[in-house]
């Protein structure tokens, strides 16, 4: 264990292009899985008029969580002995949170429904795996 870092030797600090390189893959297989899911939703005439369930906002939002979700990693990677315990604790707590409009507030939208909200939760749940999976994957060179 190196005191100095708090990290053992065996998981290296990341530096900043790994952070960068693993936050670019998990944003690109994030938005393609989530593309899939909202072209499956419309050829299947799933809340047609719901905003929320359109390319746009999707694209958005998923940016926003891989970004929020790679610096929180990059952050953790720095500050704590066991960053990848930590990140999936965390990812855990905030997938919670973020699923909770889809059912309680995504039912009211125009042209929401309950099926829509399952719809995009089930985004925020493969963002969020694949966030673990990539952010955490030692393959990277660490």
């Amino acid at each position: 264990m190196d005191s100095e870092a708090g990290v053992s030797e065996s998981a290296r600090p990341l530096s900043r292009s790994d952070l960068v390189r693993s936050g670019a893959v998990a944003l690109v297989v994030s938005l393609v899985i989530n593309w899939l899911i909202v072209f499956m939703a419309n050829a299947g005439g799933i809340a047609p008029e719901l905003e929320a369930l359109n390319y746009e906002p999707v694209s958005f939002f998923t940016t926003i969580g891989v970004v929020g979700a790679t610096v929180t990693y990059g952050i953790l990677a720095r500050t704590v002995a066991d960053q990848d315990r930590a990140f999936a604790i965390v990812a855990a707590i905030v997938l919670g949170l973020s699923v909770l409009p889809d059912f309680v507030v995504i039912p009211d939208q125009p042209g929401g429904s309950l099926f829509a909200g399952a719809v995009l939760g089930l985004m925020h749940v493969t963002t969020a795996v694949v966030c673990v999976w990539v952010l955490t994957d030692r393959r990277n060179g660490r």
